[in-house]
C-alpha cells in the first residue's frame, strides 16, 4: 500500500477545525488570568506591597498547573476508555463554568479570606480541566491528521493555545483602552471571565458535532481498548522521562514568553500594560504563522533536528533578549519578544507531535496527560512566579533567563536521547474519507521514521 499522505477531506478538515476552535476557547479561559494578574492580586490579595500582591496572584496561577497532573491521571485514562471527544466536551464545560465563577466572585473587601480561598478552588478546577484537555486534544488531532502529516495536524493544537492567548490579549487590551486602568482595576477585569459563557457555548456546540477519531473507533470495534491505561503508561519509564524533558521546555518557553513577558516588559521600563500586551500580540501572531510551516518541515526532516534548533536557539538567545529589554528601547523590546516567540514556535511545532507519538493509540491520551502535565506543572506553571521571585531575591533584572536556560538545556538533552524506536509511527489508521469510517486493522500502514 502506498505511504503517500492521505488527501485533505472535508471530514478531516472539519475535525481539525472543530478541535482547534474548542481548544482556543479552553485556553482563553485558562490563560486570561495571567494577563489580569495585577488586578486579581489587588482584588483578592490586598497588600501595601504591590510585589507581594503580584506574587500571590502568580502563586494561584501556578497552583492551577499543580492540579494539571491530577486531571491528567483522571481524565487521560478516561479519554482512552470512553473516547477523546467526550472528554473534550467535559473539560470545556468545567473550564467555562469556573471562568464565569471567577468573574462574579466578590473580592477580599466583601468576603474576606473566603474570597481568595474560593479563587484557589476555581483555579484548581480549571487546572484539573486543562490536565485532560491537552492529552485528549493531542490524541484527537494526531489521529485525525493521518500518517506523514502528524506534526502538521497536531500543530493546530498549539495554534489553538496561542490563539486563545491572542484572544485574551485582544480582549484585555481593548477593554483597557476603552475603560481605562482605574476602571479595569475596579471591575473591568471581570469581563473577560464572563465572556467564557457565550464563547464556550459556541465551542461546545462545535465539539458536540465532531465524530470520534478513526483510531478510537477501530479499537472500540475490535475490543483492543486498554483496560489499565495508567498502569501501562507508568510502566514505560524511558518514554515518560523523554516526555518530561521535552515537556519542560515546551511548557516553560510558552508560558514565559506569553504569560510572564507582558508583565516583565510592562514593569521593567514602565512601558505599561498596553504596550506589553501589544508586544505579546505581535509575538503571538509570529508564532501562529511559524507553527504550521515548521511543522510541515518536521514531517519531512524529522523531530530531532527541529527540536534541537528550537531548544539550542532559545538557550543562546534567552539571556541577550532579557538583557535587551532592560535597555529602555521599546522597538528592541518588541523585537526581543518576537525572536523568542518564533523560537518557541519552532520547538513546539515538533514537540507537540513527538510527545503523543511516544505512546501507542490505546494509551496515547493517558501518556500525554500524565507525562506532559508533570513538567507543565513543575516548570510551565511556576515560570511567572519563579521569574518574579528571582528578580526580587537577586535584584538582577535578567535573572529569569537562568531558569529558561535550564529548561532549554533539558529540551536539547531529551531531543538528543530520542530514538526512532521511541516513537509509534505505525499505529495510525488510514482513513477512507469517502465513508469517514475507520478501515480494518489490516489496513494500518507505517509512515517514515519521524526522528531522522
Amino acid at each position: 500500500m502506498s505511504t503517500r499522505a492521505p488527501a485533505r477531506s472535508p471530514g478531516r478538515v472539519r475535525a481539525i477545525v472543530g478541535a482547534t476552535v474548542g481548544h482556543t476557547i479552553e485556553f482563553f479561559d485558562f490563560t486570561v488570568y495571567g494577563f489580569l494578574a495585577v488586578h486579581i492580586g489587588a482584588t483578592f490579595f490586598p497588600s501595601e506591597d504591590p510585589t507581594a500582591e503580584l506574587l500571590s496572584s502568580f502563586a494561584v496561577f501556578g497552583l492551577a498547573f499543580l492540579a494539571r497532573p491530577l486531571g491528567g491521571f483522571v481524565l487521560g485514562p478516561l479519554a482512552d476508555r470512553i473516547g477523546r471527544k467526550r472528554v473534550l466536551v467535559l473539560v470545556l464545560t468545567v473550564m467555562a463554568a469556573c471562568s464565569v465563577g471567577i468573574g462574579v466572585l466578590p473580592g477580599y473587601d466583601s468576603w474576606g479570606i473566603a474570597a481568595p480561598l474560593v479563587l484557589v478552588l476555581l483555579r484548581t478546577l480549571q487546572g484539573f480541566s486543562a490536565g485532560g484537555e491537552y492529552g485528549s486534544g493531542s490524541a484527537f488531532l494526531l489521529e485525525y491528521a493521518g500518517p506523514n502529516r502528524r506534526a502538521f495536524g497536531i500543530s493546530w493544537l498549539t495554534f489553538g493555545t496561542t490563539a486563545g492567548l491572542m484572544l485574551g490579549i485582544t480582549v484585555v487590551t481593548g477593554l483597557t483602552a476603552a475603560l481605562g486602568d482605574a476602571t479595569m482595576a475596579d471591575w473591568g477585569w471581570r469581563i473577560p471571565f464572563l465572556l467564557a459563557a457565550p464563547l464556550a457555548g459556541i465551542a461546545l456546540y462545535i465539539r458536540a458535532k465532531l465524530e470520534e477519531t478513526p483510531d478510537f473507533r477501530t479499537m472500540s470495534e475490535t475490543g483492543s481498548l486498554s483496560t489499565s491505561p495508567a498502569r501501562e503508561v507508568l510502566g514505560r519509564g524511558r518514554r515518560l522521562a523523554l516526555i518530561v524533558g521535552i515537556g519542560a521546555m515546551h511548557a516553560t518557553c510558552f508560558y514565559a514568553v506569553f504569560t510572564y513577558m507582558p508583565t516583565y516588559i510592562g514593569t521593567v521600563n514602565d512601558y505599561g500594560s498596553t504596550f506589553s500586551l501589544v508586544s505579546t500580540m505581535c509575538a503571538g501572531l509570529a508564532t501562529m504563522v511559524t507553527l504550521p510551516l515548521v511543522a510541515r518541515l518536521s514531517d519531512r526532516i524529522g523531530r530531532r533536528p527541529v527540536l534541537l534548533a528550537g531548544s539550542l536557539g532559545f538557550a543562546v538567545l534567552v539571556f541577550p533578549v532579557f538583557a535587551a529589554i532592560t535597555l529602555g528601547n521599546p522597538v528592541l523590546a518588541l523585537a526581543s519578544q518576537l525572536a523568542l516567540g518564533i523560537l518557541t514556535a519552532v520547538y513546539l511545532s515538533a514537540s507537540a507531535a513527538a510527545m503523543p507519538e511516544l505512546f501507542p493509540a490505546a494509551i496515547r491520551s493517558t501518556g500525554v496527560s500524565i507525562g506532559f502535565n508533570i513538567p507543565a506543572a513543575v516548570f510551565g506553571g511556576s515560570a511567572p512566579f519563579v521569574a518574579t521571585f528571582l528578580i526580587q531575591q537577586t535584584g538582577w533584572t535578567p535573572a529569569p533567563s537562568i531558569y529558561l536556560l535550564f529548561t532549554a538545556i533539558c529540551g536539547a538533552v531529551a531531543a538528543c536521547l530520542l530514538k526512532g524506536s521511541d516513537l509509534h509511527a505505525d499505529d495510525l489508521v488510514d482513513i477512507d474519507e469517502s465513508r469517514a469510517t475507520a478501515l480494518p486493522a489490516a489496513t494500518l500502514r507505517r509512515s517514515p521514521d519521524p526522528i531522522h
